[in-house]
């Protein structure tokens, strides 16, 4: 009996023990399963995982990092895993981009230069808005220790920018030299893109002549008149663009500068804003009249008495001075005028008046001082009646004066 209650006792201590050892075991696993996931953010994954704690005891993270994270004792006496502090770390999208600071644009260059060549001189036209504007004409020849030169110039194409050159020469390597068309050109160029970057009021632009006003010589001669010394300046806002003048001229040349330097301020008024054309040109003088010539007759003496005429009868025939008698001629026959003497005959009744040479003799009539031709008797109205009462007026040889405007 005894023998059965000690094997009774034996396996319950037993179970009891075991129990308490498997409890221990669950709980110390349990505090191992317990311990909280740590999240982590990376680029590119999702599946990333701490790193290993590192010989020092420290954890390294992701980006190179490192936090020191010592160990702790659970309130069973275990030691837990550390927790890893994470730093945030900044995701960028796939595809998300930055802004960067705004680069200013560079302005619209609306003027460019091409380069050719007219009659063997170099030349430069000026394009705005790919519109013919401006031409630019070397001059004819430049002497040099009795040499001809020219200025060296490339023909192509110049665009009208901010490259830097050598100081002195241009993108065509062309001099500048005020002789030279390219400089002449570029540096036009310049001011009208500065214009266009400015917004000028297009009305702003206008033209005006710059001539000398004693540009009227004494004695007009071949090659020295006004027109060729005319000048013309664009202007806008009162400030000087262009001038035109014999070496700078319309692309298509009107050959009258005066006309020239209007059309081109009307291309720039249009072509930089819209504009309405100008139709004249500032500070013009008003032309001068060209030099009067006055012929100066003096009357050597005066008659008075009655004229008749002759005509069909006679024409044809041979007259006291030997010429043939023509009708339709300004001619009068005198008693005793020398033949070829002028003579003023006026009508007394009608006031007509006509010059006639003397070639022939008579009248013959007492009372006629002077026989007119038929063409004469028309001009004074007096073919009808036959005669008239006139006054005869001797003119001594001519004189041409040349009278200058006074002005």
């Amino acid at each position: 009996m005894n023998q059965r209650l000690w094997n009774g006792l034996t396996a319950v201590l037993l179970t009891t023990a075991l129990s308490t050892t498997s409890s221990c075991q669950a709980q110390q696993t349990n505090a191992v399963a317990e311990e909280p996931e740590t999240s982590y953010s990376a680029v590119g994954s999702r599946d990333a995982r701490p790193s290993l704690p590192s010989q020092t005891g420290q954890k390294s993270l992701p980006g190179g990092s490192v936090v020191p994270s010592p160990s702790t004792p659970n309130q069973t006496g275990q030691t837990t895993l550390p927790q890893t502090e994470i730093q945030p770390v900044e995701a960028v999208k796939v595809g998300e981009y930055q802004s960067t600071a705004a680069t200013p644009t560079t302005a619209e260059t609306i003027a460019k230069i091409e380069t050719h060549e007219i009659g063997g001189r170099k030349a430069a036209t000026l394009y705005v808005r790919n519109i013919p504007v401006l031409t630019f004409v070397e001059p004819a020849t430049v002497t040099t220790g009795g040499h001809e030169a020219r200025p060296e110039i490339k023909v192509g194409q110049v665009e009208q920018g901010s490259s830097n050159h050598p100081q002195g020469q241009t993108a065509s390597g062309a001099s500048q030299s005020p002789g030279d068309p390219v400089w002449r050109a570029m540096a036009v160029a310049a001011r009208i893109n500065q214009l266009s970057r400015d917004n000028v009021n297009a009305n702003a632009i206008t033209v005006r002549w710059n001539g000398a006003q004693n540009s009227t010589p004494a004695k007009p001669t071949a090659g020295n008149s006004r027109a060729m010394r005319d000048r013309y300046i664009i202007q806008a806002d009162g400030r000087d663009i262009v001038e035109i003048d014999s070496q700078t001229r319309l692309p298509d040349t009107t050959r009258n500068l005066a006309q020239d330097a209007l059309q081109a301020t009307n291309r720039l008024r249009r072509l930089l804003g819209g504009a309405p054309p100008v139709r004249e040109i500032a500070g013009v003088p008003a032309p001068s009249r060209p030099p009067q010539q006055v012929s100066l007759v003096t009357v050597l003496s005066r008659f008075r008495g009655w004229a008749s005429w002759y005509g069909p009868g006679f024409h044809g025939n041979r007259s006291a001075s030997g010429e043939r008698y023509n009708q339709n001629a300004l001619t009068a026959a005198h008693r005793s005028l020398p033949f070829g003497t002028r003579v003023r005959v006026t009508n007394l009744n009608t006031g007509a008046s006509v010059i006639v040479r003397i070639n022939d003799r008579g009248p013959f009539v007492r009372g006629r001082i002077i026989d007119l031709s038929a063409a004469a008797a028309r001009i004074l109205g007096m073919m009808g009646s036959g005669v008239a009462p006139v006054s005869l007026e001797v003119l001594g040889p001519s004189q041409t004066i040349t009278i200058e405007d006074p002005s």
